[in-house]
């Protein structure tokens, strides 16, 4: 986590993955903690005793405290309360809540906050090599407690992925199969060549070391791991594209990685300038801009097509 002094509180992000979502922003004191996908908007969490502690009947018992969602904060409008049940520490819980977002106020002026989820999960193939990114983690004492499922495209919920590749092959993005099948197609690719699952401990220069149960460990090269999680040096042309359709559908999302080179940065770029509002939204999370007129104009085009709403 950060080298942050206690009082002021630990800022860390970690991302959010299977399917990718970009990375969050979280800031955590000792009494509340708030976190963000884009770093405009915070949920706000308060530790609080449970108020079932009340009610209890052995008073021997130590009270049981938890995080309890206490509203949204961002720095134009402020904190937003949701509602608390009245019998809880209402004051305290507002004091704790006031002062992580006094000090989360000069925070934000330095985001993104460093990635410390070093800890990754990846669907493999014969050979161990990496396929698909499954999870990831800061702890690596939740290694051994975390299910990794499939690798998910999307929710099953979103159904806005659509290649061109496979439309140009007579595939439509929806049909019989379900109304995702341009992201079943993907995530089926990636069960059939990544069968297994294998956790890594990544290390500085971005090599790791695969974690078995025995606690054997093997070194694999930085080159051995997708960067933007997912393989795309396939020997099968239509999968490459359809891979590329994929990572350019999401491309907003994967310029707020913090590890990837300049020429991956500038691909990724040129390919979110066709997705103005996604990029719009997770702008201040970027750790740096290779073309910066191009993301802007990017952005004028998304503040355009809001205020016409």
């Amino acid at each position: 986590m950060s080298a942050s002094a206690p009082d002021d509180g630990q800022h860390y992000a970690v991302r959010q993955v299977n399917p990718f979502e970009g990375v969050l922003q979280v800031f955590e004191t000792t009494d509340a903690r708030a976190y963000s996908p884009n770093g405009a908007i915070w949920q706000i969490q308060v530790k609080a005793r449970r108020p079932d502690h009340t009610w209890r009947s052995f008073g021997d018992l130590p009270p049981i405290e938890q995080f309890f969602n206490f509203g949204l904060w961002d720095a134009q409008g402020g904190l937003h309360r949701a509602p608390a049940n009245p019998i809880m520490d209402i004051g305290g819980m507002i004091k704790a809540a006031d002062r992580i977002t006094e000090s989360l106020r000069s925070r934000i002026a330095h985001l993104p906050f460093p990635l410390i989820d070093d800890h990754e999960c990846w669907s493999t193939d014969h050979l161990g090599m990496p396929v698909a990114l499954l999870a990831t983690t800061e702890d690596p004492q939740r290694v051994g407690d975390l299910r990794p499922t499939d690798w998910q495209a999307s929710r099953l919920a979103e159904h806005g992925f659509v290649s061109p590749s496979l439309t140009a092959q007579g595939i439509p993005p929806s049909g019989e199969t379900g109304p995702r099948q341009h992201a079943e197609q993907l995530e089926g690719l990636v069960r059939r060549h990544g069968p297994g699952k294998t956790w890594f401990r990544r290390l500085a220069d971005g090599s790791g070391v695969a974690l078995t149960p025995s606690q054997e460990e093997s070194p694999r090269a930085a080159l051995d791991f997708p960067v933007l999680g997912l393989k795309s040096d396939w020997p099968d042309e239509q999968v490459c594209a359809l891979v590329e359709d994929y990572l350019s559908w999401i491309s907003p999302q994967l310029l707020t990685l913090q590890r990837i080179d300049d020429a991956q940065r500038c691909w990724l770029e040129q390919r979110a300038r066709s997705r103005a509002m996604d990029l719009a939204v997770i702008y201040r999370l970027l750790p740096r801009v290779i073309d910066q007129g191009l993301l802007e104009t990017a952005r004028v085009e998304a503040k355009l097509r809001r205020t016409a709403r």
